[in-house]
């Protein structure tokens, strides 16, 4: 069995850290650079930032500001926001990167995908899925007026053949009371392709039951490691108690 990736997320609007609930009301939680520092300096497996206004502002990801971050640390780093073209990923892995993830673009285009998946492989290339639930199933969050279900939308990046899916329960975002265990599993039962489950963690209790209910391998966190004393050490600390293997 692969070990057990503990990634922390940081989420940004443009000018710091924030932390949103349900992806509202963003809170300022720190600077980046300061963030991945400590981060690194902790031996984290892997760091995801995504800038999380991009897209919708118009904007592209401030690469002197990806680069600094990138520079603290010596783990791989996925980066996200504001991705529309192939020299925007291109821009990213010179500079450091170890993937992209892309939501906005691959809901508009999935030919870009493809087009992504093709040039760089799909190592590089992985989606953000934020899924929310309603009486029909679940659904693609998104700004762009579109209606799209969870099913649909991961059956059209599966067959781009993209490496991995960042899997945020919408409902569940910055709560701090369980990850949707129900969304991991339906997304499971969809592909083989490795997900990376985010949205829900506070509690320790929280990473048991979703790496004990679940076959996933990986998960990202922000608000428990922004607003309690655990460490993504102590995460693995309870999973190796349980018998699941993670890095340490």
């Amino acid at each position: 069995m692969l070990k057990i990736r503990i990634i922390p997320i940081l989420t940004f609007n443009g000018f710091g850290l924030v932390k949103t609930k349900k992806f509202a009301n963003p809170r300022m939680v720190g600077n980046p650079v300061q963030a991945a520092r400590v981060y690194n300096s902790r031996g984290v497996d892997e760091l995801v930032f995504i800038d999380i206004f991009a897209s919708s502002q118009k904007r592209k990801i401030n690469l002197k500001l990806v680069a600094d971050v990138i520079k603290e640390c010596y783990m791989p780093v996925a980066i996200g926001g504001g991705i529309e073209t192939i020299d925007d990923i291109n821009s990213l892995l010179k500079i450091g990167a170890d993937k992209v993830i892309i939501k906005t673009k691959a809901l508009l285009d999935t030919n870009f995908i493809d087009e992504a998946v093709a040039f760089f492989g799909s190592q590089c290339i992985s989606i953000a899925i934020d899924a929310y639930a309603t009486n029909e199933g679940y659904k693609i969050f998104n700004k762009l007026n579109i209606d799209i279900s969870l099913e649909d939308f991961m059956n059209q990046m599966i067959s781009c053949k993209v490496g991995e899916f960042v899997i945020m329960s919408v409902d569940n975002d910055g709560m701090m009371n369980g990850f949707d265990i129900e969304l991991i599993k339906s997304v499971s039962r969809l592909t083989n392709i490795p997900i990376i489950a985010v949205g829900g963690g506070g509690t320790m209790e929280h990473y048991n039951e979703l790496f004990s209910q679940t076959d996933i391998q990986a998960v990202g966190s922000a608000s428990i490691f922004h607003f309690t004393q655990f460490t993504p050490l102590d995460i693995k600390n309870e999973l190796k108690n349980i018998n699941i293997p993670v890095r340490i």
